[in-house]
C-alpha cells in the first residue's frame, strides 16, 4: 500500500471526533450523578468503564485498517464498520441528552422518520452553524477515512495498542447496579441487550394455559352526561408544582385550581411518554405492547392498540357525545392522528388547522398553548347545543423548553408561561358557564424527559418520582377535596365510562376517580429500563421484569408469593389477553 501524507490537522480532528462522544457523555453523566450524590468523577469513571469496550473495538478497527499489510478494500470495510459503531455511540449521546433515555432499536424504528425535525428544533437558529461545522469536520476527517495512509512509526503502533488495552482494562472498574440509576452510564449495546427481554414473546403453551381474573366489582349507578374536557399538559410533572411536591413554585395557577377543586396527590402516569398516556386514557389499557410467541421489534408506538373497539371515544359516542381530539402539535408524528381516527374520534385537529394561521409557531411548528386555548373556547361555543368530549394535548412545554413569550430557553419560564395560560383558560371556562354542566380533568402526560431533579427522589420516592404527575378534576371551584388514594391515567378511561353508564365497575387494578374507588396497584412502564415495570401499592414498590414466559418480580423480597403471582399475572394479562374487537 502506497504511503500518502495526510495533513496533521486532519489526523488530530479525526481523533477528536472519535473521542468526542465519549468525553461528552462522561462529563454529562458525571455532572448528573455528582448533582444527586456528591460523588465527583464516579459518573465519568463508569462511562469510561462501560463505553471503553466499544471504543476499544472502534479504535482496533481503525488501527487494523491503517496497517500496511491490509489490502485496500478490507481496510475500507474495517473503517466503515468502525464509523458505524462510532455513529451509534454518538447518536446515543444525543438521544440521552434530549430524552433522558438510551437509543433503542424500537425507538429507532418508530421515530427515525421524525428525527430530522426534532434536531432542527433543538438546534434552533444554531442549526446552520452546526451544519457548516459538521460538514467541515466530516470533510477534514474524510481525508483520513478514505486515504491510503498507513501507520509508519513504531511509537504510533505502541500508542494505539496501549490505548486499546487501557480501554479494555477500564472495564474492570465497572460497578453496574450499585447505583440506582446505573442505566445512564451503561453503553448503548449493553443496554439494548439488557432490555431486549421486553421484546421476548410468550410460548404457545404458556398462552394456552394462561388465566387471570381481576375480580371486578359492579354496582348500580345513575348515569350523568356532563360535557367533558380532558386536558393533557405536556411534560407536566409533580416536581414543578409547590402544591404537588413542595419543590418548585412554577405552577401557581395550577396549584390554585388544585386547592379550590379536587386534587389527586397520588396520581401516576402509566408510561414514560405521551403515546403511553394516550393509550392509557383512551383505551384503559396498560401501555405494555401485547405480544405473541416469538421475539418482536416494535413497529410503531400504537402497534397492538389500534382499532380498539371499546375505546373511550366510541363508548361516549354511543351515549350521544360528539368526540374531538385536539392537538397543538403535528398529528402525523408517530401516527397518532391515524390512531385517533382508528379508535373512533369524530374530529381530529392539529397545528395545521387554518385557525392557527397567523399565530407564531414553536416546537415542531406547533401552536402555542395560548392559541390552543383560544381555539378550545371557540370549539366549546360551537357545541353549545350538544354533548361533547374533547381530548386536548398541549405542546408548549415539550422539551426543549422555550418560553413563547420571549424565546428564552428556560424550563422554569416555559412552565410558568404554560401555567398562566392554563389559569386564564380555567377562568374563561367559569366565565362562559362551562361548569354549569361540564367537568375539566387536568393532568400531566409523563415526567418531563429530563433527569430527576435534586430532591425529587426524597420528596416523591425513588421509583415514584419518575411516575407521579399532577391531576385535578375541576367543577369550576364548586367542589373541593384532596384525594390520597392511588389512581392512574387508565382510571380516567374507566371513570368516564362509569360516569355515563347505569353501573360502575372497579377492581384492584381499575379505579374510579368520581366514586372514590382507588386502585390497590398502579403499573408504570419505565423509560430507563424498558424491560421493567414499576408497580406501586399504597405503601410498597415492586419491579416486574418483562421476559416472556419468565416474566417475574425482581428486587421484591418483601412480596409474598401470592402478591408476586398477582403482579406478574396482571402484567402478563396486559400483554397477552388484549381483545381488539
Amino acid at each position: 500500500m502506497k504511503f500518502i501524507s495526510v495533513p496533521r490537522a486532519a489526523k488530530i480532528l479525526f481523533l477528536m471526533m472519535l473521542a468526542g462522544p465519549l468525553v461528552f457523555r462522561g462529563l454529562y453523566v458525571d455532572s448528573y450523578i455528582n448533582l444527586h450524590t456528591d460523588k465527583r468523577f464516579f459518573g465519568a469513571t463508569q462511562v469510561l468503564a462501560n463505553d471503553g469496550v466499544l471504543y476499544a473495538f472502534i479504535l482496533s478497527l481503525f488501527y487494523l485498517s491503517f496497517l500496511s499489510k491490509i489490502p485496500r478494500v478490507p481496510s475500507l470495510i474495517l473503517r466503515a464498520l468502525g464509523f458505524l459503531v462510532f455513529l451509534l455511540c454518538a447518536m446515543d449521546s444525543v438521544v440521552f441528552v434530549c430524552f433522558n433515555s438510551h437509543l433503542t432499536v424500537d425507538d429507532t424504528v418508530a421515530y427515525a422518520s421524525y428525527a430530522h425535525k426534532y434536531i432542527s428544533q433543538i438546534t434552533r437558529k444554531r442549526h446552520i452553524f452546526i451544519l457548516v461545522a459538521g460538514l467541515c469536520s466530516i470533510a477534514l476527517s474524510a481525508r483520513v477515512f478514505v486515504s491510503r495512509y498507513t501507520i509508519q512509526r513504531k511509537a504510533h503502533h505502541i500508542l494505539a495498542i496501549v490505548t486499546v488495552l487501557s480501554l479494555l482494562a477500564a472495564s474492570s472498574l465497572a460497578s453496574n447496579d450499585t447505583y440506582t440509576h446505573s442505566w445512564i452510564y451503561k453503553n448503548v449495546v449493553a443496554y439494548n441487550l439488557e432490555v431486549r427481554s421486553e421484546s421476548r414473546g410468550y410460548s404457545e403453551g404458556f398462552v394456552s394455559g394462561f388465566e387471570f381474573d381481576q375480580h371486578e366489582t359492579r354496582i348500580p349507578h345513575t348515569p350523568q352526561t356532563p360535557n367533558i374536557i380532558v386536558l393533557m399538559v405536556e411534560s407536566l410533572s409533580s416536581y414543578q408544582s409547590k402544591y404537588f411536591s413542595g419543590l418548585n413554585d412554577w405552577t401557581p395557577s395550577l396549584d390554585k385550581i388544585a386547592r379550590e377543586n379536587i386534587a389527586f396527590k397520588e396520581f401516576y402516569a402509566n408510561g414514560f411518554c405521551t403515546n403511553d398516556c394516550y393509550i392509557s386514557v383512551l383505551t384503559g389499557q396498560l401501555p405494555l405492547r401485547p405480544t405473541e410467541s416469538g421475539d418482536f421489534v416494535r413497529t410503531g408506538p400504537f402497534s397492538g392498540f389500534d382499532g380498539y373497539g371499546e375505546s373511550l371515544p366510541r363508548s361516549l359516542s354511543r351515549k350521544g357525545y360528539v368526540t374531538e381530539f385536539l392537538l397543538a402539535g403535528d398529528h402525523g408524528f408517530s401516527g397518532v392522528g391515524d390512531w385517533a381516527r382508528g379508535i373512533g374520534f369524530d374530529t381530529l385537529e392539529g397545528q395545521d388547522h387554518p385557525y392557527y394561521d397567523g399565530w407564531d409557531r414553536y416546537q415542531f411548528d406547533s401552536a402555542s398553548d395560548e392559541a390552543l386555548y383560544a381555539r378550545l373556547v371557540e370549539k366549546i361555543e360551537q357545541h353549545q347545543s350538544e354533548k361533547f368530549f374533547m381530548y386536548v394535548s398541549t405542546m408548549s412545554t415539550h422539551h426543549p423548553f422555550v418560553n413563547p413569550d420571549n424565546g428564552n430557553s428556560s424550563e422554569a419560564e416555559t412552565f410558568m408561561y404554560a401555567d398562566r395560560q392554563l389559569g386564564a383558560f380555567h377562568e374563561k371556562l367559569i366565565e362562559m358557564g362551562f361548569f354549569e354542566n361540564g367537568v375539566l380533568i387536568i393532568m400531566g402526560d409523563h415526567h418531563a424527559m429530563v433527569p430527576l431533579k435534586p430532591g425529587e427522589a426524597d420528596a416523591l420516592g425513588k421509583y415514584r418520582a419518575a411516575a407521579k404527575v399532577p391531576m385535578v378534576v375541576s367543577y369550576g371551584n364548586k367542589k373541593q377535596a384532596v384525594v390520597t388514594g392511588l389512581h392512574q391515567q387508565a382510571d380516567i378511561y374507566h371513570s368516564l365510562k362509569n360516569l355515563v353508564s347505569e353501573e360502575i365497575s372497579y377492581s384492584d387494578w381499575t379505579g374510579d376517580i368520581f366514586n372514590d374507588k382507588p386502585v390497590k396497584y398502579v403499573a408504570h412502564r419505565r423509560g430507563d429500563y424498558r424491560n421493567r415495570v414499576s408497580v406501586f401499592s399504597q405503601d410498597k414498590d415492586y419491579l416486574v421484569k418483562l421476559d416472556g414466559d419468565k416474566t417475574r418480580v425482581i428486587g421484591g423480597d418483601h412480596a409474598d408469593e401470592q402478591t408476586k403471582a398477582e403482579l406478574v399475572g396482571r402484567i402478563n394479562d396486559a400483554r397477552i389477553l388484549k381483545p381488539m374487537d
